[in-house]
């Protein structure tokens, strides 16, 4: 029985050894693919070599084709509705030149952002230039030295169109501290058609040439390679320096741009390109050869079993790097791959653990935030009901200020509970519905409140103590001595919740409405936004960033809050 411990050991040998495995799978699978390789290679590599050339010029002329299209389609563009908006009479109250009144200053500023606006990261200028010399538009400019640059003097005075300047310098810029790229390339649109005092002006746009000389560079170097690219007239927009003539051996690729017309012409002398493609055919055979007589004596180095198995490691460790946490290896066998593809799984597991713990953290913090905006909203409510029942007691002396107190009192029990951060929308407005009893206290009849809500919306969750700080600032910011109307709509779109509260007070000056909702900005009490603030804030860290509030304003017309987050109806 001794031998047949010996064979099954023999056996499984193999099964516990790494350098077996090398040896035997490296040696079956080795030699024959070796000569077959060595005979493909020899055969076929310069017709893989040629053709991969030929792909890769079209590919990347291809590429370069799309970049440039990409860049004067959106400096086109960006020209027509320009044009467009100078050409309107009402909109464009421009006169040219320095402007001289309060009103021609908001107009330049005015078409100043209208210009920044149309800019995108790779926009280096956008400006008008009127024949006085002034300019609309940023950065700054030096005029005098613009109109003496070679290309602005090649330009035709009776052109009409865009007149593409090619690439040149940024020397007419006098903000160097913007990071102006070296090179930029240009589009002039003279107005010829205009009408006013813009006529003869020019629309001068500039963007970052820096990606496209990589991509010049790119072609230049890798194919060793020369490139022209000329418009429509055959004026070239960009070449080559080269001292050699053309040959009818050359590679030539050429395309014509959609946007512009322009000819890009690609030209790739044939000489260095398959000479090199000799070179590599026989240093690969001789490759081959040496790898035959060497692959016995280095069998257990390589192998493609083990190498699929690194990958798949790799693999893993990739996707856990992404956040793929569920990832893991499974144990195919016994050796050294085996136990690092276990202790892996162990890594991850932690890491998982790890993880959790964080979240739990964060939902903590989270709810320390949500409790922390609601322990800044609850005094505030209380100093402008203390201060009501303190006008109340020393105007009237009546027994109105015993129900005030009692619907204060109602209004406190509902927002001073923390133990539920989402009530019900019944809750909710049970809570609006004393405040508004107080409101009336005050001012009587001169207010409105009207509610529209579907019944079976009213069991839906919402963050406690939503509408009381916007009722709250209706009436003390909103509305003079309490007279107006308030509507409030809760309606429901798709799998959201939509909540519409409207009035028709004072509205909020345009200023201020940009600062509500702005975060990190300074708020305290008793200086206003801070309740609209927080209750924005409260559906954000309830349902996610995307949901929230939504305020639109007129000065004298009144103000509209958009509310929208998740349907969750209440259980019991």
């Amino acid at each position: 029985m001794a031998w047949m411990q010996h064979v099954r050991s023999f056996i499984y040998y193999p099964r516990r050894s790494l350098r077996m495995k090398l040896f035997i799978f490296f040696v079956m699978v080795a030699t024959i693919p070796l000569l077959i390789l060595g005979y493909l290679s020899f055969s076929k590599s310069s017709e893989v070599v040629e053709s991969q050339m030929v792909q890769y010029g079209q590919s990347t002329i291809t590429q370069l084709q799309a970049q440039v299209d990409a860049y004067s389609g959106q400096m086109q563009a960006t020209t027509r509705f320009i044009y467009s908006y100078l050409l309107d009479p009402i909109s464009n109250v421009l006169d040219g030149e320095e402007p001289t009144s309060y009103s021609h200053f908001l107009a330049q500023e005015n078409f100043n952002r209208l210009l920044d606006s149309h800019k995108t990261l790779d926009t280096t200028g956008i400006y008008v230039v009127t024949p006085s010399g002034y300019y609309y538009g940023s950065p700054q400019i030096d005029v005098e030295q613009l109109i003496n640059q070679k290309w602005w003097k090649e330009i035709p005075e009776d052109y009409k169109g865009a007149y593409w300047t090619g690439i040149h310098g940024t020397s007419p810029y006098l903000a160097r501290n913007l990071n102006l790229p070296k090179q930029v390339i240009g589009l002039v649109f003279p107005l010829q058609g205009q009408y006013g005092s813009l006529k003869n002006s020019k629309i001068v746009i500039e963007m970052d040439a820096s990606k496209l000389m990589d991509s010049f560079d790119l072609i230049e170097h890798n194919l060793h390679s020369f490139l022209t690219i000329t418009d429509r007239s055959g004026r070239v927009i960009y070449q080559t320096a080269q001292d050699r003539e053309n040959h009818k051996d050359d590679l030539v690729w050429k395309q014509q741009l959609e946007s512009n017309h322009w000819t890009i012409e690609v030209r790739t002398p044939f000489e260095p390109v398959f000479q090199e493609t000799l070179t590599i055919r026989y240093f690969t055979i001789a490759l081959i050869g040496f790898a035959l007589l060497l692959s016995l004596l280095v069998s257990y180095l390589f192998s493609a079993r083990i190498t699929r198995r690194i990958i798949s490691l790799k693999n893993n460790m990739q996707l856990v790097g992404i956040g793929k946490f569920h990832s893991r290896i499974e144990p195919e066998t016994e050796d050294e791959l085996g136990r690092l593809g276990g202790s892996f799984n162990k890594m991850v597991e932690q890491i998982q653990e790890l993880i959790g713990e964080v979240k739990q953290k964060e939902q903590l913090k989270k709810e320390a935030e949500l409790r922390a905006y609601h322990y800044q909203i609850n005094p505030h409510l209380l100093l402008n009901t203390l201060n009501m029942i303190q006008w109340q007691a020393k105007m009237k002396g009546d027994e109105d200020i015993r129900g005030m107190i009692y619907h204060l009192t109602k209004v406190l029990e509902g927002n001073l509970v923390i133990t539920e951060e989402l009530i019900s929308i019944q809750r909710e407005m049970n809570t609006v519905d004393n405040y508004l009893k107080i409101q009336e206290v005050r001012y009587g009849h001169a207010f409105s409140f009207t509610f529209d809500c579907d019944e079976a919306l009213l069991d839906c969750l919402i963050p406690r103590m939503t509408l009381q700080p916007l009722l709250e600032n209706t009436f003390f910011h909103g509305f003079e001595d309490g007279q107006g109307n308030i509507t409030l709509q809760i309606t429901p779109d798709g799998e959201d919740l939509v909540l519409v509260l409207e009035d028709d007070g004072q509205g909020i000056e345009e200023a201020r409405l940009k600062m509500l909702l702005r975060e990190n900005q300074p708020r305290a009490l008793g200086s206003g936004g801070l309740g609209c603030f927080n209750v924005d804030q409260k559906f954000k860290l309830h349902f996610g960033r995307q949901y929230g509030m939504l305020i639109t304003s007129e000065e004298h017309k009144g103000t509209r809050i958009t509310i929208r987050w998740p349907r969750i109806v209440a259980t019991s």
